[in-house]
């Protein structure tokens, strides 16, 4: 917003005041200077001011500020009343005005001038409006503008003789209405549109901008003056939807003043000259002042005992605010023109605003949180970050709104929609971190990162019996190829370097998988599995299949696994101790061929079920997939007793009937 230094001496004493200075003053009672330039012999200062705080919008607005902050009088302008017999207004014209949505529309003030003569604007109306921005056009639009300016509150100028009637009906607007508007364009208008007409069509869009045919011209001689007061509500969304956005817009989105219309009316009909007529002011709603009460227990409190009430009275009368004593603070009346203070911490805000927040004492709050204690999932969680990136994974974090079409890709379940959501991409609740994850791969891959391992751990939402339901849940994928150090050749990510991770998660928290062929339809058909800890599902692991990664636009393959992070908590059992051994351990491999129908979970828990004696340890040590029917897996035993040391006679004994029972309850063959 820029503010002249000339035109803001017009209503407050700023003699002996450095530009410096006066610009350190703004920025000390909240409104930031952006820049200053120089136009002439004036200084025009650019200043920031915050969106509820139209009323400092205004030459005369921010004079009210300086008053108060400089401990000077202001040459403010004094409100005219309003007249005592509204109807004898009316009756002094030929005009009538009429208000028939009064939601949209609380007040409408109209003045009525004859005899005006077009001209260009008097030079130093002309000066002031070009140096903060505005181009004069003549002597009647540069009026409504500088009044604008000057009071805050937009006006606008009708050329009477080209109303019909002549009448001004504020209403909504109507399907299939058009109106032409002053920038020449053909506007649609709706039933959210506040519409300015004549007795036959429209001719203004209220609050906005008007129209082309009742438009000031070089031949106008009689000028009918508005100055409104619009919904904010209604005007912000008719500017959205027209893709319009004027002077006027900007302030009544805001909220202007209902209450100066009058004295707004009488200024810019001053300015213009002519046979003005009596002010029509036309009041659907009234609008009064707000009283709210500031305790001085409360300000006290939230100055850190530095402001007291005293100040804050003195204060608020300087602000033009009617303030008075009563037995706890004081009792504020808040002038209509304040629409952004509501209650008595706004109060509190605006003294603090004055006095200065640097002159508040700092210092930290006293808080007692009592005994907090953190959710047992939440711990879970964070352990399995710990050790998805202690694994070398990476952390990502992803919405949890994502396209209704990736839910189905995942799961067959009837997602959460999400109401009035801004887009389709986002209208729905995530049934699975997959998603999210596999657009981070695209994005990855689209800046060259072609190697990756990616996790994330958050939330997943379903629908349940009354409500919704929250499962914690981890997802990685990998992808690309790996090499454990730089120096290493690096070899293609595979099923087992994703089992792994799953199998340290689950190892940490000593939950013990049983890993089977899974039937997951995201997952590749014969590289897919389902890990479980007795009949709970823990985790499905495999390679993301082709139509998925088709449906992403990735090229190459992706193993994930996603983790269902609740029923991992549940699995967890109670934690036992045992005896470290005191005596040495024995190795030994078993080497054998089976067909690629024999899952590799069947023979390790075949060999559990033997119970062989002092075999603590059943684990892959290499697995070959030649082409062909045939797969070659190794497997590693360790053999170990608590009270002795083993022979190697008796080992070999124990492995070789281990071998012969495999063999005869299994299709494999011993190598």
């Amino acid at each position: 917003m820029k503010l002249s230094r000339d035109w803001l001496s017009d209503y407050v004493d700023l003699s002996g005041l450095s530009d410096d200075e006066l610009a350190q003053r703004f920025t000390e009672i909240g409104h930031a200077v952006e820049s200053r330039e120089a136009h002439g012999s004036d200084i025009v200062f650019d200043l920031e001011i915050t969106t509820n705080r139209v009323d400092a919008m205004s030459h005369m607005g921010m004079a009210r500020e300086l008053a108060a902050a400089l401990g000077r009088g202001g040459q403010a302008l004094l409100p005219v009343p309003p007249p005592e017999d509204r109807q004898e207004c009316l009756s002094s014209t030929e005009v009538a005005i009429r208000i028939e949505a009064p939601e949209m529309c609380r007040r409408y003030t109209a003045k009525v001038i004859r005899g005006v003569t077009i001209k260009p604007s008097d030079p130093k109306i002309a000066r002031r409006l070009e140096a903060v921005g505005l181009r004069p056009i003549n002597n009647v639009v540069d009026a409504t503008n500088y009044v604008m300016l000057a009071l805050g509150h937009p006006l606008h100028a009708f050329d009477l003789d080209r109303l019909q009637g002549p009448a001004i009906v504020v209403r909504r607007g109507k399907a299939g209405e058009t109106m032409r508007s002053l920038d020449n364009e053909m506007r649609k208008l709706d039933a959210e549109t506040v519409v300015i007409a004549d007795a036959n069509h429209a001719v203004g869009l209220g609050g906005i901008i008007g129209g082309a045919e009742s438009e000031i011209t070089a031949s106008t001689k009689n000028v009918l003056l508005e100055c409104a007061w619009f919904e904010p509500s209604f005007i912000r969304r008719t500017a959205r939807r027209l893709g319009i956005k004027t002077d006027a817009s900007y302030r009544f989105e805001r909220r202007v003043d209902p209450n100066d219309t009058l004295l707004a009316v009488e200024m810019t009909a001053e300015m213009i000259g002519g046979a003005a007529e009596a002010p029509i002011d036309v009041v659907a709603v009234e609008t009064a002042p707000k009283t709210i009460r500031l305790r001085q227990t409360k300000l006290h409190e939230q100055s850190g005992g530095a402001v007291g009430i005293g100040y804050a009275l003195e204060l608020f009368r300087r602000l033009g605010f009617a303030a008075e004593t009563v037995h706890d603070g004081i009792r504020v009346t808040v002038p209509t023109y304040r629409g952004d203070i509501f209650e008595e911490m706004d109060l509190v805000e605006e003294v603090l605003r004055f006095f200065g927040l640097d002159n508040v004492p700092a210092a930290m709050p006293r808080s007692n949180t009592g005994d907090v204690r953190r959710q047992r999932i939440d711990v879970v969680a964070d352990e399995v970050r710990d050790i998805l990136v202690g694994s070398g994974l990476t952390e990502t974090i992803s919405y949890s709104f994502i396209h209704p079409e990736l839910n189905a890709v995942f799961s067959t379940e009837q997602p959460i929609s999400i109401t009035n959501a801004l887009t389709e991409n986002v209208s729905s609740m995530r049934l699975s971190l997959l998603p999210g994850l596999l657009e981070n791969v695209v994005f990855n891959r689209a800046y060259g990162t072609r190697d990756g391992a990616l996790f994330e751990v958050g939330r997943t939402y379903h629908r349940a019996a009354g409500g919704v339901r929250e499962r914690a849940r981890a997802a990685l994928v990998m992808y690309g190829t790996l090499g454990t150090f730089w120096g290493d050749p690096k070899r293609p990510i595979d099923f087992f370097d994703v089992k792994g991770v799953v199998e340290q998660i689950a190892s940490r928290l000593h939950v013990g998988l049983d890993f089977s062929t899974g039937d997951q339809p995201w997952l590749r058909k014969g590289k897919r599995a389902v890990a479980r800890h007795g009949d709970a599902e823990i985790a499905s692991v495999g390679f993301i299949a082709a139509e998925v990664l088709q449906r992403f636009g990735i090229k190459g393959d992706v193993v994930a696994a996603e983790i269902d992070v609740d029923a991992l908590l549940a699995a967890t059992g109670a934690w036992t101790m045992a005896p470290v051994a005191r005596y040495p351990g024995v190795p030994m491999i078993l080497a054998l061929t089976h067909g690629r129908d024999l899952a590799y979970q069947r023979i390790v828990d075949t060999i559990r079920s033997f119970d062989v004696p002092h075999l603590q340890e059943v684990g892959l040590r290499d697995r070959y997939a030649p082409d062909g029917d045939e797969i070659k897996t190794t497997l590693g035993m360790w053999y170990q007793a608590f009270d002795r040391s083993l022979t190697q006679d008796e080992v070999s004994g124990l492995q070789q009937q281990l071998a012969s029972r495999l063999a005869g309850m299994l299709p494999v063959k011993l190598l």
